[in-house]
């Protein structure tokens, strides 16, 4: 039959028809386009975004992360350094706490002594703090009763000599505060101190 029609038409329509490169071309062209468009919604449907529990979500850097598991709760609100360093001054009552735990642990021994500067005391020389025994506790003023000069604690002599040494000075105060040898001719002044029954806060109150 075709051949039948070859002879009766003059054209190669025929034969162009099975040889169209355009015709090829765009069938090679579709099925590529299929399998891409294909391909796209496999990666899709296999989850190639984003989801809850990725890093970026709430396991991430949220509520485990840096949130609550981090330097709040933990850190240095409730559980890190709170800033007590065991010594304490109230100035409107006159009243001194240390927490010798934290702080001038020499005074767990009994005989010992320390000497506190006047910028955190209520007395312009500061005091001087003795443990006298297992239950109790000794504030003295550093005021020298002679010429007003400071005095320090000894714990070689155990004693408390005035720091103006020669001359007309030189007076040197015992434990208690009493006059060792002069030119001074009064005690140290003393402040009310105790220690609570653990041996652990010594309290010193002005009046």
């Amino acid at each position: 039959m075709t051949d039948k029609i070859k002879k009766t038409c003059n054209c190669d329509c025929l034969d162009k028809q099975a040889t169209d490169p355009s015709r090829r071309d765009f069938i090679r062209k579709a099925s590529t386009l299929t399998l891409i468009g294909g391909t796209a919604f496999i990666l899709e449907a296999c989850g190639g975004g984003g989801s809850p529990t990725s890093s970026g979500g709430d396991t991430g850097g949220g509520d485990t992360g840096g949130g609550n598991g981090g330097g709040n709760n933990g850190g240095g609100n409730n559980g890190g350094g709170s800033g007590d360093t065991g010594y304490n001054y109230d100035a409107s009552t006159g009243t001194i706490t240390i927490d010798i735990t934290k702080i001038y642990q020499t005074l767990q021994t009994v005989g010992s002594g320390i000497v506190l500067s006047g910028s955190n005391t209520f007395t312009s020389l500061g005091l001087i703090i003795i443990r006298a025994s297992n239950s109790a506790v000794r504030a003295l003023s550093r005021n020298c009763t002679h010429a007003g000069f400071s005095v320090n604690f000894d714990s070689v002599n155990n004693n408390l000599p005035c720091s103006a040494q020669g001359g007309s000075h030189g007076s040197i105060f015992n434990l208690n505060g009493t006059v060792q040898r002069g030119p001074a001719s009064r005690s140290l002044t003393s402040y009310n101190a105790s220690i609570n029954s653990e041996g652990t806060i010594i309290t010193i109150n002005q009046n």
